[in-house]
């Protein structure tokens, strides 16, 4: 019993600690590993988080950009959650009807994310047929696609219908 409290202890103290990267159990880095370059994956067949939306957070970004109530709710959550991105991160935001969780990643050549606005028609020509680019996704066609440009291996988000 005492032994539980502990582990209960220090699990609590991580989270306080390393706040948003502590919650990133539900999509992680060997999930992208997996991913076949230029295939499309759906996030419901990547992660067992029911997710209302996925949305991606680049490296220096601390919130999402729309007006809407998800993105108000999504904000306020990074907001109370000390959400503080850098240069050598990038990050999921996997929203649930009550639940909403943060997958942070390390910036590598083996594994970045390039954002809607950052693809380039060569990019485009890429991504496979009926995979429309998303900076947020609906959760019920989010996809991702892994991508080679330039000696880097890159997660594009989207929706598959």
């Amino acid at each position: 019993m005492h032994v539980i409290r502990i582990v209960g202890f220090l699990a609590t103290m991580a989270s306080i600690a390393y706040g948003p990267l502590a919650n990133a159990g539900s999509l992680d880095e060997d999930v992208f590993r997996n991913i076949p370059v230029g295939k499309a994956a759906k996030f419901s067949s990547l992660s067992s988080f029911d997710a209302q939306a996925v949305c991606l957070l680049q490296p220096y970004q601390d919130r999402l950009s729309s007006k809407d109530a998800l993105a108000a709710r999504v904000n306020k959550y990074l907001t109370a959650d000390n959400y503080v991105p850098d240069e050598g991160h990038f990050a999921f935001v996997l929203i649930g009807k009550e639940a909403i969780e943060i997958a942070a990643f390390n910036r590598s050549q083996k594994l970045d994310v390039l954002a809607q606005h950052n693809v380039s028609s060569s990019v485009e020509a890429m991504l496979p047929k009926g995979f429309a680019l998303r900076d947020c996704a609906s959760g019920q066609f989010a996809a991702f696609i892994k991508i080679g440009f330039r000696g880097r291996t890159y997660v594009v988000l989207g929706e598959t219908r």
